[in-house]
């Protein structure tokens, strides 16, 4: 495959730099800014380097090089390097010059010619900002390189594989109509993201299901806000993860905090710091929403009623819908995230932009979906839900992934779902379970340590007790209509039976156990390929046994190398 070589020809006004510079921002073209290349050698030779300085020297570099001084560029960039290359050159004003790059098979070759109504041209250069006149302070016609060269215009018109009108269009328009040309955008059709949701009313053990399957991909998506929090035994021992991705500190993927997400900016940086994450592999979108201490406060009665967090996620997002004024502040608004979110003219962050991005390189991406299914603000027992739609549409949404992207959906789920605690106020329950027992029960029935069960069981954020129940089917279900898994991941198969606690293959799991498993996967249609064994005791933080998870896929991630 040979490397790849834009060129862009046209009037001044026609957006060619901006073009070239979106090409660069948005699909990792190597920019080669013409005026940069001689402005190099302008200070090179002590010459000046205002426009019309330059343009007189690109004149004599003409002469010099028989035109050939931009072909000769690109030649050497390319000699540097075994890789393949995109190249975008921003401005190609004679015909000579496109010929070098037409007369040779080295590599591919698209010229691009942008051109607009005269009127528009000239009211676009009128409109120019006081510092682009300042840069710039010649008149229309001197200052288009392109001014009287009707010949070479009409041969420019000719010569374009792709030729755009650009009247009545700003540089964004032209960039989303170039790339459509150039075929470049990402293939709509291609199914590249999996989704790891969970089934019940959350601590299904998402996060260790993340973490095991993170290193197979390229992009980590997380939704949601710190009100979940995921604990994950890894490599690097113990951690909960409250807005990173699971997994992040054990793997070098690409991390993205998408537009749906509420974030609490201390504990952020904390975790940031805590993972060692750098600024390289984490974006957060400029329009996530940012969690205040009143939203905190203002919680204090969910808390008391129905045992939420009180994290202030929801009083957030309920702010974000009902202010809409200046008072609400968006990560774009924090000084603190600006390095991972970038600033106002190069969002960095865009979560829309790298998945596009990514999707264009063809890369392999796991979205991470929030609590379960059981506390869908829309699909759970009302009020004992939480702020969001917890099922893989609302995560998507949160995202910004269209439904067409998903290759599987993971659908985690516990042998006993759990809730929190009631709260502490008399005569109020944090919901309803169908079949409620006690942990006592379940480690006696399963032939595990109590003590070793209940330390276990508590709330990743709050670290309040758990309240439990016998598999619930109906729920089950329920999830199920409303994720269409293509996979079930199974956890704490041994509060099945503590023998389970010794299975690495999926033989050696108890045949009730197994029974169990076909049943799952004749309700859900789906097949059990993820079955987690134990999890580390609360002790044990160093450690982390991956034979604890029995591993039945087909498939695998698709990370790119």
């Amino acid at each position: 495959m040979k490397s790849h070589v834009v060129l862009v020809s046209g009037r001044i006004c026609t957006w060619k730099s901006k073009l070239a510079q979106k090409l660069s921002e948005k699909r990792d073209f190597q920019l080669v800014s013409t005026s940069e290349i001689l402005k190099n050698i302008a200070n090179d030779r002590n010459r000046p380097t205002d426009r019309s300085s330059l343009q007189e020297l690109g004149d004599e570099l003409d002469s010099e090089t028989k035109f050939q001084w931009v072909f000769d560029h690109i030649s050497e960039e390319l000699n540097k390097t075994d890789k393949k290359y995109q190249f975008v050159v921003d401005h190609i004003r004679h015909k000579e010059q496109l010929l070098h790059f037409r007369n040779q098979n080295d590599f591919k070759i698209v010229h691009v010619h942008l051109f607009a109504k005269p009127h528009f041209l000239r009211s676009e250069f009128e409109r120019r900002t006081k510092d682009e006149i300042e840069s710039c302070p010649l008149t229309f016609d001197k200052a288009d390189p392109l001014h009287g060269n009707d010949d070479d215009i009409l041969w420019f018109k000719r010569d374009a594989d792709v030729r755009i009108d650009v009247t009545r269009t700003d540089a964004e328009d032209t960039f989303v109509r170039v790339c459509a040309a150039l075929h470049i955008n990402p293939d709509q059709k291609k199914r590249c993201v999996d989704v790891v949701v969970g089934g019940q009313y959350g601590s299904e053990g998402k996060g260790n299901i993340v973490a095991y399957l993170a290193k197979e991909y390229d992009v980590l998506v997380r939704v949601g806000g710190p009100n979940a929090g995921h604990t994950v035994a890894g490599k690097s021992g113990q951690y909960t993860y409250h807005h990173l991705p699971s997994g992040s500190k054990d793997c070098d993927a690409e991390l993205l905090l998408g537009p749906g997400m509420t974030i609490d900016v201390k504990a952020l940086l904390t975790e940031i710091s805590e993972c060692g994450i750098s600024e390289e592999r984490l974006y957060i979108d400029p329009d996530a929403m940012i969690i205040e201490e009143k939203d905190k406060t203002d919680e204090g009665l969910l808390k008391n009623n129905i045992s939420s967090t009180a994290s202030g996620s929801g009083a957030a997002s309920a702010r974000r819908i009902m202010q809409r004024s200046g008072t609400v502040r968006l990560a774009k608004n924090v000084p603190e995230l600006e390095q991972y979110v970038g600033c106002e003219n190069k969002q960095r962050g865009s979560t829309l932009r790298r998945l596009e991005l990514a999707f264009s390189k063809r890369k392999s991406v796991l979205l991470e979906g929030t609590q379960g299914s059981g506390l869908s603000i829309f699909h759970g027992p009302y009020p004992h839900v939480t702020s969001r739609d917890t099922n893989v549409a609302g995560c998507l949404a949160e995202a910004g992934i269209s439904p067409a992207r998903v290759r599987k959906i993971i659908m985690v789920t516990r042998t006993t779902p759990i809730r929190v605690a009631d709260p502490d106020t008399e005569g109020k329950t944090s919901g309803f379970l169908k079949h409620p027992t006690d942990f006592e029960t379940v480690a006696k029935e399963a032939g595990l340590d109590f003590t070793e069960v209940k330390e276990a069981e508590k709330t990743s954020t709050t670290k309040r007790n758990r309240r439990v129940g016998w598999f619930d089917w109906e729920l089950f279900r329920k999830s199920c209509k409303l994720n269409a898994p293509t996979d079930i991941a199974l956890t704490f198969a041994d509060y099945l039976s503590s023998k389970n606690q010794s299975a690495h293959r999926y033989e050696q799991l108890t045949p009730e156990t197994i029974n169990f498993i076909e049943e799952l996967e004749l309700v859900s249609q789906a097949r059990v390929t993820l079955i987690n064994t134990r999890f580390p005791k609360p002790k044990d933080h160093s450690t982390s046994d991956l034979r604890s998870l029995i591993d039945r896929r087909n498939w695998r991630g698709g990370k790119r190398e």
